[in-house]
């Protein structure tokens, strides 16, 4: 069974194996703040979701991964619902990610709901295609009229 949770700082090694993308600084600031969710099963991480802020303000997913041999099993999906969901409770109202437009990444976010909100060009490199989704708006649990399960 596949559990999600937020990354603590023994997740550190783990991390810097599989995400090249970060400088080692930067990797260990970010689980401090609370801003990587990892996907274990048996205890043992298999995937994990990164996320910033774009403008300061907006919940912008910088890495989805799933280990090789864990892929096509749906951790992907409930990583990003599992942050959706977060980003809700947290008082957000949308976020948004990026992938390459020569990536198959961008049919995963458009099956999930994401919607395409602008493109990068830069020289010599692919176009960075930018999607962003809506979320639904957490339930109020101080609202009487709400049961809770």
């Amino acid at each position: 069974m596949v559990n999600i949770r937020v990354a603590a700082q023994t997740d550190l090694p783990f991390s810097r194996e599989h995400d090249s993308h970060i400088a080692a600084e930067e990797l260990a600031s970010v689980i401090q703040r609370g801003r990587i969710l990892v996907a274990e099963d048996s205890g043992k991480p298999i995937g994990w979701l990164r996320w910033g802020l774009f403008w300061d303000e907006i919940p912008f997913m910088n890495m989805l991964t799933v280990l090789s041999s864990n892929r096509g099993q749906g951790i992907g999906r409930a990583l990003v619902t599992d942050w959706e969901k977060r980003m809700s409770r947290a008082g957000h109202s949308q976020v948004l990610t990026s992938t390459l437009a020569d990536e198959s990444a961008q049919n995963f976010y458009r099956a999930m709901g994401y919607s395409d909100a602008g493109v990068l060009l830069l020289p010599g490199e692919s176009s960075e295609i930018f999607l962003r989704r809506d979320l639904e708006p957490a339930p109020d649990l101080t609202d009487p009229h709400i049961t809770r399960e």
